[in-house]
């Protein structure tokens, strides 16, 4: 789904969707003749869950829950943009936090390590069964899972073809087609350009990073962290999209500014590098009803055809904080959001929501044709990236600062005051001087 920036302009839950009934199917691996649903266990103990969510409309989703367990009675609090502050300042108070939030994959890390979160392991491990193996490693920490997986980004391509179609180009499937395109389409029109880069978007740099195999963290089994942002894998990346900026085939714009939508409006982008939310709360928002049509969504270009890889973008999970009375209830609930047969088809229809379950392609509300893209249904193209995620990627407890920094050393990359591998070099070094003042060990 969206990333804490995006979420602002979430579209409320819709309510019309029809409710299914309670699924008496034993939970097991996934079949070719269909879904096989959790079962979820009685639960008869009365308690009231408070729920920290920055979704606006949690009605449709709490009215099925509680007629699933009329016991249990939830509470949602919205909190608009960013819960962190307040979630970070609860927790280390001591009190106020709620017994489950909705956290970011790329923020767990934090709140695992200051031993802020429930360890799900012996409440909800069963449910782990119907997440791919990707997304099980983002929510698993030493071996415990902290969180239950709410939705994830798959990375694609939005293309113009007509673009592509015009200049007798193929719309690229490798990295190397898409720097010669690039050429030709902004030597074709100026004011054309294949995407663009953006320094102050460290979640798309890291979905880049992670497609290509880059790994820029990981925990020992001793707890330590290994920091690496200057691999060859990642100077590729980073020397291959320095490259095209350089020959100014693609522009330099942060995203989510007003001329960056006015760019798209436009359309001044032949392609742009997204998640499954892309169509929804990327080109929606800027385009007229007369340029749905214009785009597409294709894989995201490779490296390696032999070896297709993709990265994930986005996405939320649900955690149970330690200050919870009601772990057991919490963990149900948590998990029940994200698997349970009631719970998808709300949750589908929430606007551009990719839920991580194996078990989304059931869902009638998942294969739907996307307005924007003149009725395509690029959740079919996302649905094909999802096993191609690698799983050895790792989120840090430093993501906000990473991401900050990002901004900092990337940004003068672009606008050359510095080279990429210079700029590289600068975060790994900012990055391991940070974890060090906060108290991790690194290993060198």
């Amino acid at each position: 789904m969206l990333s804490a920036k995006q979420i602002a302009t979430c579209i409320a839950l819709t309510a019309s969707v029809v409710l299914g009934t309670v699924s008496t199917a034993v939970g097991t691996t996934q079949s070719s003749r269909g879904p096989n649903w959790p079962t979820f266990t009685a639960f008869t103990k009365h308690f009231t869950l408070t729920w920290w969510s920055w979704i606006s409309d949690t009605a449709p989703l709490i009215t099925a829950f509680e007629k699933a367990y009329p016991t249990i009675h939830i509470v949602h609090y919205q909190v608009p943009g960013s819960e962190y502050p307040k979630l970070t300042a609860v927790l280390k108070a001591g009190s106020g936090a709620p017994d489950v939030a909705q956290v970011e994959y790329q923020y767990l890390p934090q709140y695992v390590a200051t031993g802020d979160l429930v360890n799900l392991s012996t409440y909800d491990r069963q449910y782990m069964q119907y997440y791919p193996a990707s997304v099980k490693s983002m929510v698993t920490f030493s071996g415990k899972v902290y969180a239950l997986p709410e939705d994830i980004g798959p990375m694609g391509l939005m293309v113009q073809p007509a673009i592509f179609k015009k200049l007798n180009l193929p719309v690229p499937t490798t990295w190397a087609q898409y720097a010669t395109d690039a050429a030709a389409i902004h030597k074709a029109d100026p004011g054309v350009s294949m995407t663009f880069f953006s320094p102050n978007d460290g979640e798309i740099f890291t979905g880049l990073l992670w497609q290509a195999g880059a790994t820029p963290f990981q925990q020992t089994s001793s707890g330590a962290w290994k920091i690496d942002f200057t691999s060859p894998t990642a100077e590729k990346v980073a020397q291959y999209w320095g490259t095209l900026i350089k020959s100014g085939a693609i522009d330099i714009i942060n995203d989510y500014t007003p001329q960056w939508g006015t760019d798209i409006a436009k359309g001044n982008f032949a392609s742009i590098t997204g998640a499954a939310w892309g169509p929804e709360y990327v080109l929606s928002p800027y385009l007229t009803k007369a340029q749905d049509n214009v785009w597409k969504v294709v894989p995201l270009p490779q490296w390696n055809p032999a070896q297709p890889a993709d990265a994930n973008d986005g996405g939320e999970s649900m955690v149970v904080t330690s200050q919870s009375k009601n772990p057991q209830a919490a963990a149900l609930f948590a998990a029940w959001l994200g698997v349970a047969q009631q719970a998808l088809p709300i949750q589908t229809t929430a606007g551009g929501l990719f839920m991580s379950t194996v078990n989304e392609q059931y869902v009638s509300a998942f294969k739907v044709p996307e307005p924007v893209l003149g009725g395509q249904d690029s959740n079919l193209v996302f649905e094909k990236a999802v096993p191609e995620i690698g799983s050895a990627f790792q989120w840090s407890p430093w993501t906000g600062f990473v991401y900050g920094q990002m901004q900092v050393d990337l940004g003068k990359a672009a606008a050359g005051q510095e080279s990429w591998g210079a700029a590289l070099a600068a975060l790994q070094q900012s990055v391991v001087q940070f974890a060090k003042t906060e108290g991790y060990t690194v290993q060198s």
